[in-house]
């Protein structure tokens, strides 16, 4: 080969591109659990400043690689165990790392989640209690294509607390029937803290409800689809030739998604940028598939 540039692999090569890849698809199911309940994402960021940093050892050890022995034989080409398993990261990577980017772009507040987490160690949950009295007449929905209709009324709920029963006035309760003193219904509330209130719903259930119903009837079929287009247009044998670093390729795509992770500081670390951290994180979303086409055009 003589001083004719061929991009370099070795030992080294292959073992910093595998730990970047494993602490970014580390990163990603963090974000996606997700391990960190609100801001500060600490796993998730060390994770994927671990994967930057392995990025910069890949080049490194690239480039070394390159400058080694003259006329050293190049690595055997074809289709291997490690470039199937490497389709199929990247296949399936690129749309979770999307939606890992809009898991953290949808992750609550630091006091909206340190509250949660005292809720719950209080045991503030659902519980069946009685209707004391009506503190007001019912205000009838009817029926339509879309509900079956309510009854919206302010009660007085008797709440058994651990130190006796108190009545607590909830305003505008929805009931499926019209309610009268005696009838059972359910509210949230910790028995042993009557301080921290009573409640109809609270948003700690109702978070979960509409993150499943968002995987199960968005997220999924469009994921999976994702995956799936992505994955009939990479051959293993292609692998071999991305697996080795060629500046051109390689070093645009790291940068756009480096630029996507410091998309994802605001949102991670809670602070603004000219009054926005919510916008550089669905920002940060797309730079997954940017990297990959890029990556896709050029090879």
């Amino acid at each position: 080969m003589g001083n004719t540039y061929e991009p370099g692999r070795s030992r080294w090569t292959g073992i910093t591109g595998w730990l970047m890849v494993a602490s970014a698809i580390g990163a990603v199911l963090c974000a996606l659990t997700p391990v960190s309940a609100y801001p500060p994402l600490t796993a998730e960021l060390v994770l994927a400043g671990a994967s930057a940093v392995f990025a910069a050892c890949w080049v490194v050890a690239s480039y070394r690689a390159r400058t080694g022995p003259l006329d050293k034989p190049s690595p055997p080409t074809g289709s291997r165990t490690g470039d199937h398993v490497l389709s199929w990261i990247f296949a399936l990577g690129m749309p979770l790392a999307v939606a890992g980017a809009l898991m953290v772009l949808c992750t609550g507040s630091s006091e909206d989640g340190k509250r949660i987490e005292r809720l719950e160690r209080a045991g503030y949950d659902n519980r069946t209690v009685e209707i004391a009295r009506l503190a007001g007449d019912p205000v009838r929905t009817p029926p339509s294509e879309d509900s079956d209709g309510w009854y919206d009324t302010d009660l007085v709920l008797r709440v058994p607390f651990d130190s006796g029963d108190r009545e607590v006035l909830l305003k505008g309760y929805e009931t499926t029937r019209s309610p009268e003193p005696g009838m059972r219904v359910e509210a949230y509330f910790a028995p042993a803290h009557p301080e921290e209130g009573v409640a109809e719903y609270t948003d700690m259930g109702r978070a979960r409800v509409v993150i499943i119903l968002f995987a199960l009837c968005f997220a999924v079929p469009l994921f999976g689809g994702a995956a799936a287009i992505a994955k009939s247009h990479m051959d293993p044998s292609d692998m071999e030739y991305l697996r080795r670093f060629r500046p051109g390729v390689h070093l645009p795509a790291l940068a756009i998604l480096l630029f996507g992770l410091v998309l994802l500081l605001p949102a991670a670390l809670e602070f603004e940028v000219y009054g926005y951290n919510r916008l550089p994180a669905f920002l940060a979303s797309l730079t997954p598939v940017l990297a990959l086409t890029w990556v896709v055009k050029r090879s």
